[in-house]
């Protein structure tokens, strides 16, 4: 390489000059325009791609609503007839709490858990006159109109 090449290869303070990339010569404007275009077409879809997805979701979730309501209906409706079936309820849970306690710790404790069971299931039939009515739940449910 000549002196003058390497010369001109020099910035005016002596450095090496750096190759410089030449950018077409587009305005602010139109790469704002650009922007807001690619911006706007990439939202849209985001937002085409959300409804979608949304919309069935809130199917579903319709569907299990009105799905769990009818199960919640048939279940309110057994437990208002409870009074019918008092005595195998009260024997069937004294049966079931009883049985399990003395299977794990023995037969005293069995018969303790037996009694407190059948208690607790009575008191849930049928109410504690002076204290809990089996009904009292009730008072705290919304008014259905």
């Amino acid at each position: 390489m000549s002196k003058k090449e390497d010369d001109s290869s020099r910035n005016s303070d002596g450095n090496p000059s750096q190759n410089t990339i030449q950018f077409p010569d587009i305005s602010l404007k139109t790469s704002i325009k650009k922007v807001v275009e690619v911006t706007n077409s990439t939202l849209a879809t985001f937002e085409q791609t959300t409804d979608e997805t949304s919309s069935a979701f809130v199917s579903r979730i319709m569907s299990l609503g009105r799905q769990a309501r009818s199960i919640a209906t048939r279940g309110v409706a057994a437990y208002e007839q409870r009074g019918s079936y008092g005595p195998q309820i009260v024997a069937g849970t004294a049966l079931v709490v009883g049985g399990v306690v003395a299977l794990r710790r023995g037969k005293l404790p069995g018969a303790l858990a037996c009694g407190l069971g059948g208690a607790a299931a009575y008191g849930n039939v049928y109410g504690y006159h002076n204290y809990y009515t089996a009904t009292s739940w009730r008072k705290d449910l919304p008014k259905s109109e």
